[in-house]
């Protein structure tokens, strides 16, 4: 395959009857999927004129405020724009002055000038003969906003998606029979790019919801026999706290997959007990390498719980001081990825671009470490270092000391100004519900584990 048209035309074509997604209790089979993608697409053809490299804009309910989307969308110069009812206050204020914009098609928005999303798939417009495009063709613009400036659009290519269900399927070992609860935001890679388009080439299920509450998740992968569960930490760390989950039947479940933050181990070692048979994956990605670029395994998830785990296969890493040169195993520097995940650039920003990508090696800005097995361990990103009488100290090396304590639930560490040693460890924590602790047990732990000047 080489788009993601043929991804889906081959999905229609091989598992046409089976269910595709299932949302709010609809389903929609491979078919059903198809017809309407090709009704909603020749419609937006047929009435505004949208063809190849044009840009459409979907803005379904998140955070940004006006002035962030005004600029996404001046930026992306987009002609169309499809905006979700909670929305929309935000976009007409974004809109006002973007005279770019042509048309707003409603997601549940019924308000005068919006065209409601049903009239584009009811109705055909003239038939669309298949756009001449290839793996390097731009497939979406996703944007990111890094750690400073302004939100950069990452051009993901079709080949880059299409490279991803292979990092997927190696990585995380999908299945055809999966069924995978979706609750991670679809506006961020590990939903688009991993699940989405891996499950559409395997023909198995997704159930997309935007409940993240413990309960109401444990409810769907009861009800919907769900496979696979995807999400952040946070989420996991409130599952391990719901005191009735043995009253849920979770037998179904095969995987938990987490990333986004430091996971904490005592999290790891209870959601081991409470699900012993289920595999535990932690994993690293980027909008920049399109999503997956490291997994760790189940069988590591305990021995290097403080690791990304290694690279998926066709990714290429190294770690490199402040001047380019590689450091070797054990030594701390910027990690760089390169590979045919990396995606294609920034749109309208060939200074960043270049900044960011230069001879295919990604630039992450991800302070890290890699041992001589390869197990990627992250140190936070350089602007987040702390400077101690000049001695360096990453956060999450802190963070992941303090996790391990018992009686900590999370906690965070910060760099707080000193006049003699420029500054020092400031940290944040969370008790477990009903845990007794002291500032002075915190710091005795934290020394037998930790320089001093870490501590």
């Amino acid at each position: 395959m080489r788009t993601l048209i043929e991804l889906l035309d081959r999905a229609s074509t091989e598992f046409g009857e089976r269910v595709a997604a299932i949302h709010r209790g609809d389903s929609l089979t491979y078919a059903q999927l198809r017809e309407l993608v090709e009704t909603f697409a020749s419609d937006l053809r047929a009435r505004f004129d949208v063809g190849r490299g044009d840009r459409v804009a979907l803005v379904m309910p998140n955070c940004l405020k006006p002035e962030e989307m005004k600029f996404i969308l001046g930026d992306v110069e987009a002609r169309v724009v499809i905006a979700h009812g909670r929305t929309w206050q935000t976009v007409r204020e974004a809109i006002a002055d973007l005279s770019g914009v042509e048309a707003v098609i409603g997601v549940e928005l019924d308000t005068e000038g919006v065209l409601p999303v049903e009239a584009l798939m009811e109705r055909a417009g003239p038939d669309l003969p298949t756009p001449d495009i290839g793996p390097d063709d731009v497939a979406a613009i996703i944007y990111t906003s890094g750690t400073t400036g302004l939100p950069k659009g990452a051009m993901i290519t079709h080949g880059n998606v299409l490279f991803n269900i292979k990092s997927t399927i190696r990585g995380h070992g999908f299945r055809p029979e999966d069924v995978h609860l979706v609750i991670v935001p679809l506006f961020h890679v590990t939903g688009l790019n991993t699940i989405l388009p891996t499950s559409m080439h395997l023909g198995s299920s997704v159930v997309i919801s935007a409940k993240t509450n413990p309960r109401d998740v444990l409810q769907l992968i009861q009800e919907r026999r769900a496979t696979t569960l995807f999400s952040v930490p946070t989420t996991m760390i409130l599952l391990t706290r719901v005191r009735d989950l043995g009253d849920y039947d979770l037998s179904s479940l095969r995987l938990i997959a987490y990333s986004g933050a430091p996971m904490p181990v005592q999290t790891i070692q209870r959601l081991r007990e409470l699900f012993p048979g289920v595999a535990l994956h932690n994993f690293f990605g980027l909008t920049e390498t399109t999503s997956v670029t490291t997994v760790l395994p189940s069988e590591f998830a305990l021995s290097h719980a403080e690791s990304i785990g290694r690279l998926v296969p066709e990714l290429e890493a190294k770690i490199v001081d402040p001047e380019g040169k590689e450091l070797p195993p054990g030594e701390v520097g910027e990690l760089l990825i390169k590979g045919p995940s990396i995606v294609k650039g920034y749109y309208n920003r060939p200074e960043a671009t270049a900044e960011a990508i230069v001879d295919g090696w990604l630039h992450t800005g991800d302070n890290a470490m890699m041992d001589e097995d390869g197990f990627i361990f992250l140190r936070g990103r350089a602007t987040e270092m702390i400077i101690v009488a000049g001695e360096n100290v990453y956060p999450v090396e802190v963070e992941n000391v303090l996790t391990r304590h018992a009686a900590v639930l999370e906690a965070a560490a910060i760099g707080m100004p000193h006049p003699v040693l420029g500054q020092v460890v400031k940290a944040v924590v969370v008790r477990q519900p009903g845990a007794e602790l002291t500032e002075r047990e915190i710091k005795r732990h934290c020394t037998e584990r930790l320089a001093s000047f870490k501590v």
